[in-house]
């Protein structure tokens, strides 16, 4: 039987970040389904999850360099997408849902998805085909659309994480507030994953695949706490 390698170790985390993704989408939409805060929750663990999940499909597949390559592509535009909705909940927490739905904060939200993600139907990824010949998954993305793309994340989540945490300081109900400081503690986490990813990204050998394992951890950490935050009672 063959040692588990660190790209073993990702995949599995991979598969882990699906199934918590999952998971908490599930709870989060069972405790108030007609209720838009709780739905743009669900939408963003969902997203993650499945953005994750294509992003353990394309590490495997090395057969079909298209489909790699398509699924990366449909990957970012889930965990994009997924930030959008993150962006509306901190919409709806500080203005209210009625005020929070009308359409200048909706086309703000998703516009601003549309214009991370517009620059892949133009600037293609491609393939280093030296490593995906030996069965390695090594993507290349045009620098100025990986630096829109990482731009366009760390700006929704560090807006949201100061947001939650001005917002503890507002909050009268103490039950608002312990969720709150969950919802700040999970973006703090997801942030640190996040950037974590980034940097093992650019870097290749085990170096970089290890800081995108401990970047996996930490975004599972923040998603378990933000999930935690809507379990908070009176």
């Amino acid at each position: 039987m063959a040692p588990i390698t660190l790209n073993d170790v990702k995949i599995i985390l991979a598969v882990l970040t699906v199934i918590v993704g999952l998971t908490i989408a599930i709870v989060e939409i069972r405790k108030n389904p007609d209720y838009w805060l709780n739905r743009f929750f669900a939408m963003f663990f969902l997203f993650v999850g499945l953005g994750f999940g294509g992003f353990t499909a394309y590490h495997l597949i090395t057969w079909d360099e298209n489909l790699t390559l398509g699924i990366m592509v449909a990957t970012n535009v889930l965990l994009n997408f997924s930030l959008a909705c993150l962006l509306m909940t901190e919409f709806i927490l500080q203005h209210s849902e009625v005020i929070a739905m009308k359409a200048k904060f909706l086309i703000f939200a998703f516009g601003l998805f549309l214009a991370s993600v517009i620059g892949y139907a133009f600037l293609f990824p491609t393939l280093d085909m030296t490593a995906y010949a030996a069965k390695e998954v090594n993507t290349h993305t045009d620098i100025f659309l990986l630096a829109g793309v990482t731009l366009y994340r760390l700006a929704i989540v560090f807006y949201v994480l100061f947001k939650f945490i001005s917002l503890v300081k507002k909050a009268e109900s103490e039950k608002v507030k312990k969720q709150l400081k969950l919802f700040s503690i999970g973006m703090i986490f997801i942030i640190l994953g996040i950037l974590l990813f980034l940097v093992g990204n650019m870097i290749v050998g085990n170096v970089g695949i290890l800081l995108e394992i401990v970047g996996q951890i930490c975004l599972n950490i923040g998603m378990i706490e933000e999930g935690r935050g809507f379990l908070v009672k009176d």
